[in-house]
């Protein structure tokens, strides 16, 4: 293929122009291995709010990686992890709901903004369901909050230690993390950092601290696995390259290194809904997703990719999509809720299919 930076980048200055974001960097694997970047009014290396990214980046693939390791199964139990689960159907929540977020809560977390984090917590392990657990695919926060308990608990260290371990220190991700501006390793100016909303419920603009409210409130007690991960397209583009390359990357002295367990590929780019085992957790009717990740989802993803393509969104204007049978891979970071959010994503996933099928269109 022939990589057409002039028409990334006119797609990115039209969306600018309509006012789907201000700032953008987008992020594109060949299916050579190389990688390129477009960068529209902000340096390439910005570093950005990724929110719900942080489902995959790092929580689900820590759970993946557990999972081919022996240290997680998809059948075990939560309650063996969360005894503190008080909820109906406690005995037959599994981790294999938790990664296909087919637990149906039906409560928005942002209106738990306003609780102490144990309420939030609280909330979360004493709710009681309509539907069993398998019974419908229904995306949101709770499920990935209760995934990175259970890997906090399991390794003993919290989501930030468990990233920078497992995938920010050896992909040399150097820029990638929770609380960008305070912690220990790496931090980040703030001027190098996107501001995400001038935030009504904070009364002010927030720019380097977790825009998802009940992630923000959460953070007194752990970094959550939801929401709160800070980082930059040259970073995730290792992040994605890692996961395509079946868990194996290039090391700091040019030596090839394994990063995920191999396995870890097929586990993100088939339905989960149709695995053997999950039969024995689910009953969702044409659900359709991977472990963690979202599966063939055109209204992000466009119509030039394949079944097998996975990928992820943030509500803050972030989105990954990966194609395994293309070997390529977009990654958008932008500033698509400043100053303020619009009350649907339907303009950010317009822009992120015609960016997907302009690129993989051309392969």
């Amino acid at each position: 293929m022939v990589f057409n930076e002039s028409n990334i980048l006119r797609l990115m200055e039209q969306a600018e122009e309509t006012g789907v974001f201000h700032k953008a960097v987008a992020g594109f694997l060949l299916p050579d291995g190389t990688t390129r970047t477009v960068a529209l009014d902000t340096p390439a290396d910005t570093v950005f709010d990724i929110a719900s990214l942080t489902k995959v980046c790092p929580t689900s693939t820590l759970a993946l990686s557990y999972i081919l390791e022996g240290k997680l199964a998809l059948d075990d139990r939560v309650a063996d992890y969360i005894p503190e689960m008080r909820t109906n159907y406690r005995d037959d929540i599994r981790v294999f709901h938790l990664l296909t977020h087919s637990l149906d809560y039906r409560v928005p977390m942002k209106t738990l903004r306003e609780l102490p984090p144990e309420g939030i917590l609280d909330a979360l392990f004493t709710y009681q369901f309509s539907k069993a657990p398998g019974a419908d695919f229904n995306y949101g926060n709770p499920a990935s909050v209760l995934l990175g308990l259970i890997l906090q608990r399991i390794a003993g260290k919290d989501l930030q230690q468990q990233g920078y371990e497992r995938f920010f220190g050896p992909l040399g991700m150097s820029r990638s993390g929770y609380d960008p501006l305070t912690r220990d390793t790496n931090p980040v100016p703030r001027e190098e950092i996107a501001p995400t909303e001038i935030c009504e419920f904070r009364g002010r603009e927030i720019c380097g601290e977790i825009h998802d409210e009940s992630a923000w409130v959460l953070r007194k007690l752990f970094p959550v696995g939801s929401a709160g991960m800070f980082s930059c397209v040259p970073d995730l583009l290792k992040f994605v390259k890692m996961v395509m390359d079946d868990g194996v990357a290039c090391g700091p002295d040019g030596c090839e290194i394994r990063v995920a367990p191999a396995g870890i590929l097929k586990m993100v780019s088939e339905n989960a809904f149709l695995l053997p085992e999950a039969r024995a957790f689910s009953s969702a009717a044409d659900a359709c997703t991977a472990l963690g990740w979202e599966l063939a989802q055109g209204k992000f993803m466009g119509s030039r990719v394949s079944p097998h393509a996975f990928g992820k969104t943030g509500f803050t204007g972030a989105s990954i999509v990966a194609d395994p049978c293309a070997g390529a891979a977009v990654v958008l970071l932008s500033d698509f809720t400043y100053p303020h959010r619009e009350k649907n994503a339907d303009r950010i996933h317009a822009f992120r299919a015609k960016l997907a099928d302009t690129f993989f269109g051309a392969l």
